[in-house]
């Protein structure tokens, strides 16, 4: 569904972010606790994210973040370069094999 949407709101946990950035899709940071204002922060940073404090933002600000994020020519090509890269890196299958490889190799160097 997200590859088909405009935008994402979202609190900007690590799943959110990630299927954020796997869709290629502009988001809208609202962190509520923990690492999710870290992660809006680097969104952010990226350049395919606008953030705003749920406790003060208005309709107003909402609308401008969203056609901010949805008519920026930059914003699509950041999110769609951020998009190749993460598919090109292999993704959680590639992480996986990363990790069992390191396992096998500490196990190796036990014996």
């Amino acid at each position: 569904m997200l590859e088909q949407a405009d935008a994402f709101v979202t609190h900007a946990g690590m799943g959110g972010s990630s299927e954020g950035l796997a869709c290629a899709t502009p988001m809208i940071a609202v962190p509520q606790a923990a690492d999710q204002f870290a992660n809006a922060a680097q969104l952010a940073a990226l350049g395919v994210a606008r953030v705003v404090d749920a406790a003060t933002v208005s309709v107003a600000q909402l609308r401008e973040a969203l056609l901010a994020l949805t008519t920026d020519p930059a914003v699509a090509a950041r999110s769609a370069d951020l998009k190749r890269q993460a598919r090109e890196a292999g993704g959680a299958d590639r992480a996986a094999d990363l990790i069992e490889a390191e396992l096998a190799a500490a196990a190796g160097s036990d014996g």
